[in-house]
């Protein structure tokens, strides 16, 4: 009885998706410096745009209820739930009208573009915004001149810093009440963001002011500002405030930053997927994967080693083939902070193309699937002759706790990688968005952890790109770029 109800409301729910006309049209999601497609429907004089295809190029996630004819989507610690056919949609505890209904069409989500972007706009940290004339939606981190605040504890007392898109001028005073104030002229500031990272073991109160011609960031501290110091730094652009007073440390430990053996981040371990006699994806004009990873990643070692901000670790540094146990033994040995597994993709669907990053977790859909299945297969001998037993299953157990609890970290990695890759290479292949699946080379490093695919090699355009030593260099300048990212965030929260 229960299977011919399910059926009748899949056959509702069919119908619905096909009463509505397929997308006709594309609109552009201008995202950190690179351009998307994203689906487009016009109802009368009402904008739609695909929500599930934006909610796949930001990382995000959403869940269908096929028996309510309902999605939800999370959204940086929001949920908002979309009901087919109805205007109204529930955001956390309130419900709020968008005017226009919501639209099923073929699978996928589409909402009002004017009436449903002020509301993600308000929610997301970034600025989120509606181009009706270019037809295009905006989502702008890039906007804003403050885009990120971390106060956190140190030896001779706390240290604040504030995030900048650009290096600029700035004023520092003090008020009654132990009040710090940071003045920034012709700056945007991101307020929604910097309000997320009050910390009350820091600050009694914290104030963000948006003026026309400035900025202003107020920070209220528990204790009682004696001395400081202060200066532009940079890699990335940041104003850095030492409040030099050891009483000024929190009352309670900060819980944040579960990263770097001695609380530093400044090993990166390299991995060149493939070598010797695995030659990984080979492109239609012969050439192999082993080769083109390699290269990229003593590109990346060059930078590391060059700045001198890292200490690189090569899994490889020749053609030779290094077994899965000496990949993971090269990381865990070496005592290394983060860890890079660079590879090319490939596909039975020769017009596949794109950059992905991707950490390691069930795999959320068949592409992503797909993927480990390439990359897992090169270690197939390998873990199939490895053997069963109560031993294989702790070290199985162990590994996945180690995975979970490094997994907040890989994801937020992979993201400031992606945006990096858009910068610099949307304008040369497509940006395939963030994902995860269960890559055996990630299982067991004991550090946050990402797989980087650089293009495809079955894609004849991508395999050109993967040629070019310009192309190359610059996904190694790119993912040094995500590195020191991560680096300056999570070094600042120990």
């Amino acid at each position: 009885m229960k299977t011919k109800v399910l059926n009748k409301l899949l056959l509702v729910l069919l119908l619905l998706a096909a009463a509505i006309p397929a997308k006709s049209d594309d609109i552009d999601l201008l995202i950190s410096g690179g351009k998307e497609k994203i689906g487009y429907y016009k109802e009368g004089d009402i904008d739609y745009f695909s929500m599930s295809e934006l909610s796949s190029v930001l990382g995000d996630h959403i869940s269908w209820d096929i028996v309510g004819l309902s999605a939800q989507y999370d959204v940086q610690g929001h949920k908002i739930k979309f009901f087919a056919d109805s205007p109204y949609i529930n955001t956390d505890d309130s419900v709020l009208n968008m005017t226009y209904p919501a639209l099923l069409i073929k699978g996928q989500i589409y909402l009002p573009c004017q009436t449903f972007i002020p509301i993600l706009d308000n929610i997301r940290t970034e600025r989120v915004t509606w181009e009706r004339d270019r037809k295009s939606i905006r989502v702008d981190s890039e906007f804003f001149t403050v885009t990120d605040l971390a106060v956190s504890a140190k030896a001779n007392g706390i240290l604040v810093e504030l995030f900048l898109s650009k290096p600029t001028d700035y004023e520092i005073y003090e008020s009654e009440g132990n009040w710090l104030n940071i003045t920034i002229p012709d700056a945007t500031v991101n307020r929604r963001q910097l309000l997320l990272r009050r910390d009350r073991n820091f600050l009694r109160d914290m104030n963000v002011f948006q003026f026309k011609s400035s900025a202003q960031i107020s920070l209220r501290f528990k204790r009682p500002i004696q001395k400081y110091n202060n200066r532009l730094a940079q890699n990335p652009v940041r104003i850095q405030i030492s409040l030099l007073d050891s009483t000024a440390a929190p009352i309670a430990s900060h819980g944040i930053g579960k990263v770097g053996p001695d609380h530093k981040i400044d090993k990166i371990i390299i991995d060149p997927g493939h070598g010797g006699n695995d030659y990984g994806a080979i492109g239609l004009d012969k050439t192999k994967e082993k080769k083109i990873v390699l290269d990229i990643a003593k590109r990346l070692a060059k930078l590391i080693r060059d700045d001198k901000i890292f200490e690189a670790v090569l899994t490889r540094s020749g053609d030779k083939y290094i077994s899965l146990e000496e990949r993971t033994r090269i990381a865990n040995e070496a005592a290394g902070d983060l860890y890079v597994s660079i590879h090319a993709n490939a596909s039975l669907n020769r017009s596949a193309r794109g950059f992905q990053v991707f950490f390691l977790a069930p795999a959320k859909n068949d592409e992503a699937r797909a993927a480990a299945q390439l990359e897992n297969a090169s270690f197939a001998e390998e873990l199939g002759s490895q053997a069963s037993g109560e031993e294989d299953n702790l070290s199985f157990i162990l590994s996945d706790m180690i995975q979970n609890e490094f997994q907040e970290e890989s994801a937020d990695l992979a993201s400031m990688i992606d945006r990096e890759f858009r910068k610099s290479l949307s304008n040369k292949t497509r940006a395939r968005g963030i994902d995860q699946a269960g890559f055996v080379v990630l299982n067991g490093v004991y550090m946050p952890s990402v797989l980087v695919e650089t293009a495809f090699l079955s894609n004849r355009k991508d395999e050109d790109l993967l040629n070019e030593k310009s192309y190359r260099q610059k996904v190694a300048e790119s993912i040094y770029e995500g590195l020191k990212r991560f680096k300056a965030k999570y070094e600042s929260l120990q």
